[in-house]
């Protein structure tokens, strides 16, 4: 069952000490491609005209493209794997991409995993047309896997990967940057300060902004997976601070396939992931100083949830205060993509947004981009093998009322009992779960609604107003 609410304003907050308020205005969900044609966790960059550049991996074979949106809809995929250098693909792992100004770049891992090298690709016209590929690492006889890529400067992108000993043995992350055009011998960055050794099959991020980049990681040892940094402030070329930023403690003995994600601004590092230390696993944001990591304050993204509500690969953008994240949640089965943002930094947070109209098959993997006032979301549409984008742009109201009609809040959420509603208060209300079945339809005339009746599960309210308009929130039953 689709839910269509195209221009619908969903959550709205007050900025404090103002008396401006900022709403956030949603455009339609977009095709980035055909059905069939992959939906390998994807990855968005901005180029230089404002227009979202998507990159995604596909089976059979193992191959990765981008498309370009311009608005209203994205062009026909290019093929960015090129002949030869057939790259390792996966819904949890896989390519990276970044942009600054019209120069965009990919990074790939070669196939098979244990002999092939890490590689990039540019383009310098938004994306539309790429270059030849370019070597990563040096011919040292190591094998590499998860690549992730940042860029400041359009000619000096930054590769972090995972660099193993011959049989997979003595996992660590490092990273090369390109200077003269070519890149530079790699650089330890968690051997030094880690103990033992990395998580060997989660992904990793590196952050850039100026001469600052921030490598993030999930180390293993000894069975505690959680994030660590190093840190360079000379573009790097060095990193000589290194430490733990996730400060949850989570022991496991197994692989969690989940990295962190995060971005500069200043001397400050804003970052995300997910943790299984308590209440099943959920996703967190972090702050830290990019300098010295020195921590910040740390907080649980969606607070109180059922820990059967499993919460993964989160991804953040932004740009100063202004943040938004993403991610995965999970339960029963069902999965969709969960939006939050803020003005405020991460302490100023929104309640979630579900981001996907359509409310049954799998959505999956989300990433995000943020320029000039606007995020821009893509996932993984499981159901019909393909990528989805939407983008939610904030907006700025000066003396009007938070919630308008054509506006709707619901809370609390969790919810135990009774759900309460701003900006409508009649019409047909019906609780739908994710697989798109009613579970209660009344004729609503007050500003709240009793669940009591609802099983424990995350839902979907839809109210349809006398005009035949529909709005929908989501929530959760606890």
């Amino acid at each position: 069952m689709k839910f269509y609410a195209v221009g619908m304003l969903a959550l709205l907050a007050a900025v404090q000490g103002t008396a401006q308020t900022t709403a956030v205005s949603w455009t339609a969900p977009l095709d980035c491609n055909a059905a069939g044609e992959g939906a390998l966790r994807p990855r968005i960059a901005i180029n230089g005209d404002g227009n979202p550049v998507v990159l995604w991996g596909d089976y059979s074979p193992n191959s990765n493209h981008v498309a370009v949106g311009n608005g209203a809809a994205f062009l026909s995929p290019v093929e960015v794997s090129a002949p030869g250098c057939v790259p390792a693909v996966a819904d949890w792992m896989g390519s990276s991409i970044a942009a600054a100004g019209n120069t965009v770049w990919v990074v790939m891992k070669g196939t098979p995993e244990e002999s092939k090298p890490v590689y990039v690709r540019r383009s310098d016209d938004g994306g539309y047309t790429w270059g030849d590929t370019l070597r990563v690492e040096p011919y040292d006889g190591l094998v590499s896997r998860f690549p992730s890529i940042a860029l400041d400067d359009p000619d000096a992108p930054l590769v972090q990967y995972m660099q193993f000993d011959s049989g997979y043995f003595g996992a660590r992350q490092v990273v090369s940057h390109m200077m003269g055009g070519g890149f530079m011998s790699p650089v330890q960055v968690s051997t030094p300060f880690a103990p033992g050794d990395v998580c060997d099959c989660c992904p990793n991020q590196v952050v850039v902004q100026g001469s600052n980049v921030v490598a993030l990681y999930r180390n293993a040892g000894p069975n505690i997976r959680v994030m660590w940094g190093a840190s360079s402030g000379d573009g790097g070329a060095t990193f000589p601070v290194g430490t733990e930023i996730d400060t949850t403690g989570w022991p496991l003995n197994s692989c969690p396939s989940s990295g962190p994600d995060g971005y500069l601004d200043g001397d400050s590092l804003r970052y995300v992931w997910m943790s299984g230390a308590n209440n099943g696993t959920k996703v967190y944001v972090g702050n830290a100083l990019a300098s010295d990591l020195s921590l910040g304050a740390q907080w649980n993204v969606h607070p109180g949830q059922m820990q059967m509500l499993q919460q993964n690969f989160p991804r953040i953008a932004g740009s100063g205060d202004t943040l938004g994240i993403v991610w995965q949640q999970s339960m029963g089965g069902q999965h969709e993509i969960l939006f939050s943002w803020s003005v405020t930094g991460p302490i100023g947070l929104s309640a979630p947004d579900t981001v996907n109209l359509d409310a049954t098959g799998a959505q999956k993997t989300p990433d995000i981009a943020y320029a000039d006032g606007a995020f821009h979301i893509v996932w993984s549409e499981l159901a019909t093998g393909q990528v989805r984008y939407r983008k939610a742009t904030l907006t700025n109201d000066v003396g009007v009322q938070a919630f308008t009609p054509e506006a709707m809040r619901i809370f609390p959420d969790p919810v135990s009992d009774h759900l309460f509603i701003e900006g409508i208060i009649v019409g047909l209300a019906e609780v739908v779960d994710l697989h798109g079945r009613v579970h209660l339809s009344v004729a609503l005339s007050a500003s709240q609604l009793d669940v009591r009746a609802l099983a424990p599960a995350p839902y979907l309210l839809r109210i349809t107003d006398a005009n035949g308009q529909q709005r929908t929130a989501r929530f959760t039953k606890r």
